[in-house]
């Protein structure tokens, strides 16, 4: 059985956001991943406008939410209060573990981490743990700390796969990144699926890096790390109007579970 798995930070409810929503829906259907963890889920404090409750039923998928960051933001022309959370989405029943805090700064603001539960099969879980690290530019110490705290919330878990999604708003080559991989044990899916250079997630003020990763840490009764067969830059292509679904990539991993 091959597992398909998605990391994408969602954008909140910038740029055109009914249509880009949309995009994303159809772009979804069309690439069919097993699971997908969003990262920059926008919902309204009404609940009346939804990102990922849209996206799971466009695509029929289980769902589960994590609230954060509940501030006003501009819906168009009207100001909005309404939460930028963490979602999952699942072709596989989800069972909700946990959500914790990160250590966090002032000027960047609350952030906070999920953990959930998938039912692959019958006798086979995955542990999925989806981030949102701090953007704050010259903190890479404290995106360190939050990274730690990752580990230590990650480390010796009962899970046949142990899987850590997300924005993680640091290149591959960044000191913090490269001490969380060795203090984890974690391996980058995207290297080890053989995903292909240029590694970009994300363009901006005209530079193009990579900040979002998939990660698997070693698993299971023998400790294993999962069959990574296959892994990739996702979403990544624009309408016929020049409209992406996300200012972010999406990045894609495929485990072979079998």
């Amino acid at each position: 059985m091959q597992i398909q798995i998605v990391t994408l930070n969602t954008w909140k409810c910038d740029g055109d956001y009914y249509n880009r929503r949309q995009l994303l829906a159809n772009q979804l259907k069309a690439l069919t991943p097993h699971i997908v963890a969003c990262q920059e889920c926008f919902l309204t404090e009404d609940e009346k406008v939804d990102t990922l409750r849209f996206l799971a039923e466009e695509l029929d998928m289980y769902y589960h939410f994590t609230p954060a960051r509940l501030k006003p933001r501009l819906l168009g022309d009207d100001e909005v209060n309404s939460y930028s959370g963490l979602g999952v989405l699942s072709a596989f029943p989800i069972k909700v573990l946990a959500a914790f805090d990160l250590p966090f700064n002032e000027a960047d603001g609350e952030r906070k981490v999920q953990q959930v539960s998938i039912e692959i099969t019958e006798h086979k879980r995955l542990l999925l743990t989806n981030v949102h690290l701090t953007h704050l530019h010259n903190a890479a110490t404290l995106r360190k700390n939050q990274l730690t705290q990752i580990a230590h919330k990650t480390a010796g878990k009962n899970f046949d796969y142990n899987i850590i999604c997300g924005d993680f708003n640091t290149t591959p080559d960044s000191a913090e990144l490269i001490h969380f991989k060795t203090q984890s044990e974690a391996i980058d899916c995207y290297e080890t699926g053989g995903g292909k250079a240029p590694r970009v997630s994300l363009k901006e003020n005209g530079t193009e890096r990579n900040v979002d990763y998939i990660f698997a840490l070693p698993a299971g009764r023998l400790s294993e790390y999962p069959n990574v067969i296959k892994s990739a830059t996702v979403l990544n292509l624009p309408d016929d109007s020049g409209m992406y679904a996300s200012d972010h990539f999406g990045i894609s991993t495929t485990l072979n579970t079998a």
